[in-house]
């Protein structure tokens, strides 16, 4: 079982760039795959979106690239400067000399040839880096898997405790209300009987009735559905592949279970017991809303 929480990260060095590769995921329903880099290198959308589907089925998926030039040499940051301002002017003396032209360079030559030979490092074609791009993709893809799978077990655990719990509520429940659907057809017809007015409570549609109204105030058959319920969702803690939907669907129907025994609690016991039960099934929402 794996989060859909999770973060990887690369370092990438190029000649004259350095750079880091970021991947994060956060939740979502299906797959969602950003890509944010260099504009060169936005083809490398559709390899980088393959490579991370092999590994990852849902989630919200963005991969950053971020490069920055390389620094100038803190030993001697203008040495570079220096020998190509000498090598322009050496190819200036000789055109001079070639030319019977007189060579005087000046003050105002030094800051033009400084000038015009300064530039932005270009950042390499994706032909030439795709391979590269790959392997630190791939570094950062295993940590980002990894932290998903750290943090789905520790999902996992929380996930079973709260499931417990809620057996324990189920387990409550059916102890409340063992006998009490015929507790109360009992109840309610001595009541006619001593009020006098005039029903015939052996008469057989007036005890189909009362029959009628027993099976509605039954819950055996909620306690049952939460019970297998309960089962599915401990199997689907033990999974493999991606379970977020299934446990989702499970959580769904756990609720409306838990909103029938409500509609028919017969007592303040069982109406706690719910309430205490739908506010246990809104946390388990919530964790398994992170689940791949």
């Amino acid at each position: 079982m794996k989060s859909m929480t999770g973060y990887g990260r690369a370092e990438i060095t190029l000649p004259e760039f350095h750079g880091v590769i970021e991947l994060s995921s956060v939740n979502k329903r299906g797959f969602e795959f950003l890509l944010h880099g260099p504009k060169e290198w936005q083809f490398f959308e559709r390899e980088a979106q393959k490579l991370i589907r092999s590994s990852v089925e849902r989630g919200r998926i963005r991969l950053s690239i971020l490069l920055q030039p390389q620094a100038i040499s803190a030993e001697n940051p203008s040495r570079d400067q220096e020998a190509r301002v000498g090598d322009k002017l050496d190819e200036l003396k000789k055109i001079c000399l070639s030319q019977d032209l007189p060579y005087s360079p000046s003050v105002d030559l030094i800051q033009r040839i400084l000038t015009s030979g300064s530039r932005e490092p270009v950042v390499p074609s994706l032909d030439s880096i795709e391979d590269i791009l790959i392997d630190k993709t791939n570094i950062a893809l295993n940590q980002m898997v990894s932290m998903r799978g750290k943090e789905g077990d520790s999902l996992a655990k929380d996930l079973r405790k709260r499931a417990n719990s809620l057996g324990e509520i189920v387990h409550s429940i059916e102890k409340n209300t063992e006998g009490l659907a015929r507790e109360w057809r009992d109840r309610l017809l001595q009541r006619l009987k001593e009020s006098g007015l005039g029903i015939n409570c052996d008469d057989d549609a007036v005890r189909k009735e009362f029959t009628v109204y027993a099976e509605k105030s039954d819950v055996s058959e909620e306690i049952t559905r939460v019970r297998s319920h309960l089962e599915q969702f401990e199997e689907g803690l033990h999974a493999k592949q991606p379970i977020g939907r299934k446990l989702e669907f499970i959580v769904q129907e756990l609720g409306r279970e838990f909103n029938t025994l409500g509609s028919k609690s017969l007592t303040p016991t069982i109406s706690n017991l719910v309430i205490e039960a739908k506010v246990e099934i809104e946390k388990i929402r919530e964790q398994v809303m992170n689940l791949e």
